[in-house]
């Protein structure tokens, strides 16, 4: 009997044990970034690598890398990377894998900062298990970066304007200047900035602290000084610009149903609806945040109708997009009581599984969302004879993967082929676009051997491998 009370009192002492919050608080972070880890690190260097990549890690000049000011630091690390661990899938995504995981820590303080510690947990979970911020974290590409600087500049702005302090405009601006480095794209952050600050001015809302002629002064004199330093090279040759980038390749639907993929449709309406009550609330975030959500994405649908566009140049918005929704769910369940907070868990329940099942086709169903060129040039590798040619369409990549020079599509002529010639050709998702003559010959005079096509929703990564010789061509 004595023993039973000893067990009781025992009991009852631990139950008085409080855990500090902030043991809870990092706790929980901590499990968000393992999970983030846990997920960019898996199958990093199974995937292929495709156009992009292969022109990363070569050494060519991109256009936009040519200078000290304009150079890209993801890039720069990934190839400091491979040229001490060696050119490989997984050493070459490394760099990006790990400043997508430090993402997480990263926003979620001034996240935390600026809506509390329920609103920066659940931004940086949406993060974690995003399907598109996996894919950038694993590629061999500067978006993740880019995505980190242009969000902390946004973020720190938005602080220093509310707490009036001048050191963190000159952060932010850096920041934003950095981001700028990655890729030009960045630099829609001014208009952004611009339409906040008149709708502050105009709109009813209640001025930050820090708008001050003096604050504003030292944000945006600089910008227009360093911003025409980006530009000039550019603005000086148009031409050139739109020969390389003039070309139309979507349409505004496309753009806007990509994006609302790419993000998540649930999470993109809870953040809508989210937005939308920070406005009636007279929220200045909110606002900022919205603008920045939907002023890119209006700004490239219009584009897209006589300019290249593509929906990874609005990555950069996807921050904002998980802070809105994140503040949606958790300020529902704060007002909920009882039985109703059933809803906002059920909200909830759909903003995290809708991501999650996304992630599981991408790993084992899609390919890594991403053309399987090693697939298809492993086959013509194991298939070839001396002296058979190839024919692809993204040499970087067939190069890199037959370690020798192959033929560009660009330079083939089917006229020049002569009685005797056997020639292996791999077609990407592009050749139909942009060479359909060709396209159509190799239809009437090859024979296709090798279909690894993959399907991603309304997406089609297509690979095909067609072989000639005189003996296998159709009469």
């Amino acid at each position: 009997m004595s023993e039973r009370i000893e067990e009781i009192m025992m009991l009852n002492r631990l139950s008085k044990i409080r855990i500090p919050g902030w043991i809870v608080e990092l706790s929980i972070l901590a499990i968000i970034i393992i999970l983030s880890a846990t997920l960019r690190f898996y199958k990093l260097g199974e995937w292929s690598f495709w156009g992009d990549e292969a022109f990363t890690i070569s050494t060519k000049e991109d256009g936009f890398n040519y200078s000290i000011l304009r150079r890209s630091m993801a890039t720069d690390l990934i190839r400091f990377s491979i040229s001490y661990l060696g050119v490989s899938e997984w050493n070459a995504r490394l760099t990006p894998a790990l400043i997508g995981i430090i993402t997480i820590p990263l926003i979620y303080f001034p996240t935390r900062r600026l809506f509390g510690i329920g609103t920066a947990l659940l931004t940086v979970a949406f993060l974690a298990i995003s399907p598109w911020h996996l894919y950038w974290s694993q590629n061999a590409r500067f978006y993740t970066l880019l995505l980190l600087f242009y969000s902390l500049g946004l973020l720190t702005f938005q602080i220093a304007l509310e707490e009036d302090r001048s050191w963190l405009f000159i952060g932010s601006l850096f920041l934003f200047g950095l981001a700028a480095r990655e890729r030009l794209i960045a630099l829609i952050f001014l208009p952004v900035i611009c339409l906040y600050l008149i709708s502050i001015w105009l709109l009813p809302f209640d001025k930050p602290k820090g708008f001050r002629c003096k604050n504003l002064l030292l944000f945006l004199a600089p910008i227009f000084i360093v911003g025409i330093l980006f530009i000039a090279p550019y603005a000086a040759n148009l031409g050139a610009w739109f020969q390389g980038f003039g070309r139309v390749n979507t349409t505004p639907f496309w753009i806007l149903a990509g994006t609302t993929y790419y993000v998540n449709l649930p999470i993109l309406i809870i953040a809508s609806f989210g937005c939308l009550y920070l406005l009636i609330r007279k929220n200045r975030t909110g606002l900022l945040l919205g603008i920045n959500a939907f002023l890119p994405l209006a700004t490239i649908m219009i584009l897209s109708t006589f300019h290249y566009a593509a929906n990874r140049y609005l990555f950069i918005t996807l921050i904002s997009w998980f802070i809105l929704a994140a503040f949606a769910i958790v300020e529902l369940y704060k007002n909920s009581e009882g039985a109703t907070r059933v809803l906002a868990l059920g909200l909830l329940t759909l903003a995290l599984l809708a991501p999650l099942s996304e992630d599981v086709l991408y790993f084992q169903y899609q390919n890594g969302n991403r053309d399987n060129w090693k697939a298809a040039l492993n086959y013509v590798e194991e298939n070839r004879q001396n002296g058979d040619l190839v024919i692809s369409a993204n040499t970087d990549v067939s190069n890199f993967y037959l370690n020798e020079q192959t033929i560009s599509m660009n330079n083939w002529d089917p006229g020049e082929i002569s009685e005797g010639y056997r020639a292996w050709f791999i077609e990407d998702m592009n050749v139909a676009e942009l060479q359909p003559e060709l396209l159509s010959w190799l239809k009437d005079n090859t024979v296709e051997k090798a279909n690894f096509d993959v399907h991603a929703q309304a997406r089609n990564f297509k690979m095909r491998v067609y072989f000639y010789d005189t003996l296998s061509q159709p009469h």
